[in-house]
């Protein structure tokens, strides 16, 4: 390990350090009434929504805020200096190489508008629905201040989830997507790094001493072409980069360095090699935004960020299984998959968990949609349960539209009960217990 990414190491593990401190702090202040059980709100970037959506001004905004603004300035160093799910991704990374595997990185055009595309949804919608599309009685109440509290876990999963989300999207996508798969196909807040970093005077920049033998791109984690970005700019263009600075301490002629001066522009980017063409491009990016509405919100678990995850691993396990299945010869790291037209065993193998993804994909849109449909079929008709309990049963067409509504909300129920769900899930269950009443069946209501 080089000294740079040594000192890197440190930084992100100090970050790790206060995150832990952090989680700690309000669990003992809860436990013992410290600080009468108050702490300042979690410092992350998701955190936002509420400021965007509500007007909720929280530690993490602040956060982001200055994140953005200095990534205009500095270009993105937070993603690589200050990212604490960066440093899950090189763990992975680094262990994976420890292990004799070499990833190798995959590059589409297309997807990687991924983040972006989120971060708009996440960050940017919000404000165009408030503005433009909200009914006219609901008032905005301004700005407020929320920079402590009680509830700190309110926004986050459960330790079973979290798991799940960082075996996802930090072995996963570095497994099948190499170094920084998830940042590069994945994170919404790398969507608003990348655009800000164009704008950005630091950069990686190359002296004349450069002889371009290429040590900069081989130790770049980023995937950055390091050598072809400073032989055709003279500087770092790519908004990848994310300033860890391996190249600089790579190059045996001293040529790189961080500098500050006019970003290029007006000059032919390098031509890069692709594992998509177009057409590929457009069919898996369909996919691929297909997957994550399937996966998002699954059984009231899955979040945006794991159903991302979820997605541009699955996305990449259907380009690579068609590859099997149209190539004569087909392989994945150290695995043969197809060899002379024949399928081999290992080949068997990817093809069965490729086909399990698409199966567990196609049941959980089906519960989405089945959720969706029993929602609709709901309206007007759910009411609070001691209001059900006074008006008495339904009668006629408000008993059977009621009927409907919980025929639709059945399908949503494991299949062991008749419904298309692996998992029993209590929205299901909330939903039909007022439906019931307002149909007259208190003991099942009550249960």
């Amino acid at each position: 390990m080089s000294r740079i990414a040594k000192k890197r190491l440190w930084v992100l593990l100090i970050v790790q350090a206060l995150l832990i401190a952090h989680v700690m702090l309000w669990w003992l202040s809860t436990k013992y009434g410290w600080f009468g059980g108050w702490t300042v709100t979690p410092i992350e970037p998701s955190e936002s929504i509420q400021t965007v959506s509500d007007g909720i001004i929280n530690a993490g905004a602040i956060f982001f805020a200055v994140a953005l603004l200095s990534t205009a300035v500095l270009g993105r160093w937070f993603c690589g200096w200050g990212c604490h799910v960066l440093l899950l991704q090189d763990g992975c990374w680094w262990l994976l190489r420890k292990m004799g595997i070499r990833p190798r990185v995959f590059r589409s055009r297309l997807l990687m508008l991924g983040p972006l595309t989120l971060a708009l949804y996440m960050f940017v919608w919000p404000i165009f629905y408030r503005l433009v599309l909200s009914p006219p009685n609901v008032q905005w109440h301004g700005f407020s201040t929320h920079l402590i509290t009680r509830d700190f876990w309110a926004t986050f999963p459960g330790l079973t989830v979290a798991i799940i989300f960082l075996a996802i999207c930090g072995f996963a996508t570095i497994y099948t997507l190499g170094a920084k798969g998830f940042c590069t196909y994945g994170c919404p807040y790398g969507g608003f790094f990348a655009p800000l970093d164009r704008l950005a005077p630091l950069r990686i920049r190359v002296s004349d001493a450069c002889q371009g033998c290429g040590e900069c791109t081989a130790v770049c984690s980023s995937n950055v072409r390091v050598h072809e970005e400073v032989a055709t700019h003279g500087m770092v263009v790519d908004s990848g980069c994310m300033k860890t600075m391996d190249c600089i301490e790579a190059c045996p002629n001293d040529a790189l360095s961080m500098g500050i001066g006019a970003v290029a522009a007006g000059k032919p980017r390098p031509n890069r090699n692709w594992d998509l063409t177009w057409p590929q491009e457009v069919i898996l990016a369909i996919l691929m935004l297909a997957l994550v509405l399937a996966w998002r919100g699954t059984y009231g678990a899955v979040s945006m960020l794991m159903a991302m995850g979820i997605a541009i691993v699955l996305t990449w396990m259907f380009w690579k299984a068609w590859r099997v299945l149209r190539d004569d010869n087909a392989s994945f790291l150290k695995f043969r998959l197809r060899y002379k037209g024949t399928l081999q065993r290992a080949g068997v193998v990817f093809l069965l968990a490729t086909l399990v993804g698409g199966m567990l994909s196609i049941q959980e849109g089906a519960v989405r949609i089945i959720v969706a449909t029993a929602s609709a079929r709901s309206a007007g008709l759910e009411v609070e349960i001691p209001v059900a309990l006074r008006q008495g049963p339904a009668i006629g067409a408000h008993w059977t539209a009621t009927s409907r509504a919980l025929d639709a909300w059945a399908l949503g129920r494991p299949m062991w009960e008749g419904g298309v769900g692996l998992v029993d899930v209590p929205r299901v269950r909330i939903a039909q217990a007022p439906l019931l009443a307002v149909r007259g069946d208190y003991a099942d209501a009550l249960r």
